[in-house]
């Protein structure tokens, strides 16, 4: 029973890493297998071309929502500068923020980063500047060309 578990559960990692690719639709330079990682770092990581960093921190409901482009999601979320750490901006305690995934209503790294969760799923976003706020930075808060790093959780989707 261990065994047939063992590989039960081998051929659904290979399959949720070629459904990642595959589902992002951009070229990714590496993923990194779970068995290579420490227990207290995320299961799968992600990093694309364009410095963009996708870590899988907790896996929610398999048979939950999946975020895709055009629908509507609620996530939670801490937004810190990857320079000090410093949290800029945070709902955990509030209420969730909602937006219309893949059509330019948050930064580009979000559309991105959010688009394949499932409700109850927690991910790591280490966002660079061209796909946060750029050159300019945003609201005294952000400084110019500032590498973010967003813990997001999707709460629901419509």
């Amino acid at each position: 029973k261990k065994k047939k578990k063992k590989k039960t559960q081998e051929s659904e990692g290979l399959a949720s890493k070629e459904q990642t690719v595959s589902a992002s639709g951009q070229k990714v330079v590496s993923t990194v297998p779970a068995e290579k990682q420490e227990k207290d770092k995320p299961s799968q990581v992600r990093t694309y071309g364009n410095g963009l960093v996708i870590e899988e921190l907790a896996m929610g409901k398999p048979n939950g929502k999946r975020a895709s482009k055009g629908s509507q999601v609620s996530v939670r979320y801490i937004g810190k500068l990857q320079k000090n750490g410093k949290i800029f901006d945070s709902n955990v305690g509030g209420r969730p923020f909602k937006f219309r995934l893949g059509v330019g209503q948050v930064i580009p790294g979000w559309d991105v980063g959010v688009e394949g969760m499932r409700v109850g799923d927690k991910r790591r976003l280490t966002i660079p500047p061209k796909m946060g706020y750029g050159e300019k930075g945003a609201g005294g808060q952000i400084p110019p060309n500032a590498w973010l790093v967003f813990d997001v959780e999707l709460i629901n989707v419509n």
